[in-house]
């Protein structure tokens, strides 16, 4: 009868077993053992994945936060932006003259210099 808990694997003369001096090894690996490990290994990799999702997600939540405060401080701006122009309107304030008259701009230029400043 034949034990299947345990598997003999051989390896034959590779070129590094040349090298080495070894032109045939043995390996024998226990099947329930080998079977925990690549259980383990499942595992493991399973739970580092899970926690990098999470951390992704985290990331993603920081980000529409930050994004939402973003769009609301806009709002804020906006709102006061309408007031802003409300309130003008309702003002009636006179503009301001932009232009200058030939007589006003030639008095300027009279000023000398130096008594500027």
């Amino acid at each position: 009868m034949i034990d299947l808990t345990q598997l003999t694997l051989e390896i034959h003369g590779f070129i590094l077993g040349e090298i080495f001096g070894l032109t045939q090894s043995t390996l024998e690996i226990h099947i329930v053992l080998f079977g925990v490990l690549v259980f383990v290994s499942i595992l493991i990799g399973f739970l580092y994945g899970r926690k990098n999702i999470k951390a992704k997600e985290k990331r993603i939540l920081e980000v529409e936060e930050e994004m939402l405060s973003a769009h609301q401080e806009i709002l804020q701006y906006a709102k006061a932006n309408k007031q802003l122009k409300e309130t003008l309107e309702k003002a009636k304030i006179p503009y301001p003259v932009t232009r200058i008259d030939e007589e006003d701009d030639e008095k300027v230029r009279k000023i000398p210099l130096g008594k500027i400043g």
